[in-house]
């Protein structure tokens, strides 16, 4: 991968991550590394990210420093970009703004309020929603390299 000279600015790192719905978050559960896809939405200077059901235990997001990477990569030029970002991970509060928004797979972060037991899932049928404020934003373009097989 050829990123020489293609930094973006973080003004248009939230601009291209607005463009997308899917990203992937790096985790640790029990000690390992974990990178699941996800669906987020840009709420402000944070991304809200449905986790999905039955989700994960509420110890491996809950107040955990996260990586989130989102991409874009066109196949026929080989060129493309990525975001990617660190920060700590919250539950979403069931006050949460984006709770109210528009976007129907955060609805059910009201739900998630008393929290379960740190190795609980949550509650079955509910969304887990997490927000992440990034202390951490980078991008870049970049042009993928063929890929030749070893002989």
């Amino acid at each position: 991968m050829d990123r020489s000279g293609a930094d973006l600015t973080q003004s248009t790192c939230w601009e291209l991550l607005a463009t997308a719905t899917v990203g992937r978050l790096a985790l640790s559960i029990h000690a390992m590394p974990t990178i699941v896809p996800v669906r987020y939405l840009v709420d402000d200077a944070a991304v809200a990210i449905s986790l999905g059901r039955p989700g994960l235990p509420m110890a491996t997001v809950h107040d955990a420093v996260v990586a989130f990477a989102v991409d874009d990569i066109d196949e026929g030029t080989a060129t493309g970009w990525m975001v990617q970002m660190l920060g700590v991970a919250r539950l979403a509060p069931s006050s949460s703004p984006a709770a109210d928004g528009p976007f129907p797979f955060l609805a059910p972060a009201r739900a998630l309020a008393p929290l379960p037991a740190p190795d609980d899932p949550g509650p079955a049928g509910v969304d887990q929603v997490v927000r992440l404020v990034p202390g951490l934003v980078t991008g870049h373009r970049f042009t993928l390299e063929p890929f030749a097989r070893p002989d």
